[in-house]
């Protein structure tokens, strides 16, 4: 089936789900390295309960969920969504991983996480996104600190894994702080639209 791009990037794109990506995603949700971050991790997630979280994304929930796409094959590598998204207050949580662990470490998280924001703050008219992550995540930390992610508050010992306590950090971006830092891709592709 072909799939739907939204936005591309340089090295990856965001696109839609579609239903031949359930067995990767089944892989993905029950692999204790990849969700060791996520949490979903003390969970075995059966492939019935993945085709419905699947199906649910695919009738549109009030999730906005992309599949990370690898250039130029569009290789499915991870998701990313858009999660709580409320405009009336105008934020979003982001969640994002890569499950193909061969493309860890190089940068391909933070260019999609570049073009949701884009997205959040060019087509959602989001002021802010937000999200949560756990402090011995020190590489997502380092990320969302380099896409302009601030730290804005710490749930302390909120977290039980490997047999001690963790303190689970929120960290947020406002759309001014992201125009500051970006250019936007949307702004070029929709140049009629985004006049100065």
């Amino acid at each position: 089936m072909m799939r739907p791009v939204t936005i591309k990037g340089k090295r990856v794109a965001l696109g839609l789900l579609i239903e031949e990506d359930l067995e990767r995603l089944w892989k993905w949700v029950n692999d204790k390295e990849v969700t060791q971050f996520l949490a979903m991790f003390p969970r075995v997630i059966s492939k019935e309960e993945e085709q419905k979280w699947l199906q649910r994304v695919l009738q549109g929930d009030s999730n906005i969920i992309f599949a990370i796409l690898l250039l130029p094959n569009l290789e499915h590598i991870g998701n990313l969504g858009l999660h709580k998204i409320d405009l009336i207050d105008r934020n979003a949580e982001l969640g994002i991983f890569i499950g193909e662990k061969k493309y860890w470490g190089q940068g391909l998280g933070e260019e999609a996480i570049i073009l949701a924001l884009d997205y959040a703050f060019n087509v959602l008219n989001l002021k802010k996104v937000y999200l949560k992550v756990y402090e011995f995540n020190k590489r997502a930390i380092r990320c969302y600190e380099k896409v302009g992610f601030k730290l804005v508050g710490r749930l302390r010992q909120h977290l039980f894994r490997g047999g001690r306590w963790w303190d689970v950090l929120i960290m947020d971006i406002l759309d001014e702080e992201f125009r500051r830092k970006h250019r936007s891709i949307i702004a070029q592709m929709c140049k009629d639209v985004f006049k100065s």
